[in-house]
């Protein structure tokens, strides 16, 4: 629902989706490109970040990882979870709007605290992997229950996710111009393209992973994963008015200023 620009609390809501949408967007990038240097320049197993008499020597393994979820045994771990708990706390603290009468769907504030208890699920309840991971870091693995709980509690996210952009960011002040106004075809994109990736990572995992295991090098899961989280956080940018063009338009005037 759009709120007049007069609204005080509009600025905090914009601050709230914008931060939202940045660590949905920047998740999959932080994760590899983190897990890369940290092996690269061999962090784990450097004297000054580790005390190598109480530690065992750590063999770095491949930086893309088959999932986002499995980056929860590798050397940024905690950077998936705290950024599963950031999340659920901006979504804990998303009021939004009032379900009105003839509305289709949840109210943004019961919604928004959905998303937050399940993304905190998906944080306490790793996932499982069928083989052990190389470089696990946590020097555990979780059992199949649990991975299955883990599955459910990501899938029920992501279609969350999805029913937020597509209903609730396309409600507006008159109930008959739902979908009507600016960006709405943004918001709808996005939710479509969440469910997209979720029914082909349902497929891939049941009808064409044990077809066709070289795929698993390609990790296309992860890469789905990877855009459905990306079009959430684009969402919430553009439900924030981001200035997405802030940074372009500075460097154009600093070209034109040195001319």
């Amino acid at each position: 629902m759009e709120l007049n620009d007069d609204n005080d609390k509009i600025i905090t809501y914009r601050k709230l989706r914008k931060l939202i949408g940045w660590l949905g967007v920047l998740l999959p990038i932080v994760l590899v490109f983190g897990n890369y240097l940290i092996n690269h320049f061999n962090i784990f197993n450097s004297s000054f970040f580790i005390d190598k008499i109480c530690s065992n020597i750590y063999k770095p393994g491949n930086s893309f990882k088959t999932s986002i979820s499995d980056y929860y045994y590798s050397t940024v771990g905690d950077l998936l979870t705290g950024t599963l708990c950031a999340v659920a706390m901006f979504m804990f603290c998303y009021r939004g709007h009032k379900k009105r009468e003839g509305e289709f769907g949840l109210s943004d504030n019961l919604l928004a605290n959905i998303i937050g208890i399940l993304a905190l699920g998906v944080a306490v309840f790793p996932t499982h992997s069928e083989t052990c991971i190389q470089d696990n870091i946590r020097t555990y693995l979780i059992s199949n229950n649990i991975g299955y709980i883990h599955l459910a509690l990501a899938a029920l996210f992501f279609i969350s996710l999805a029913a937020m952009s597509i209903i609730n960011f396309r409600r507006t002040d008159e109930i008959k111009l739902f979908g009507k106004r600016e960006n709405h075809q943004i918001y709808l994109f996005s939710g479509i393209t969440i469910l997209i990736c979720l029914v082909l990572i349902f497929i891939y995992m049941n009808w064409i992973e044990e077809l066709y295991e070289w795929m698993d090098k390609l990790h296309p899961i992860f890469w789905l994963e990877a855009a459905a989280l990306i079009s959430f956080g684009f969402a919430w940018l553009v439900k924030g008015k981001v200035d997405f063009y802030y940074i372009p338009r500075k460097i154009m005037n600093l070209v034109k200023s040195t001319k």
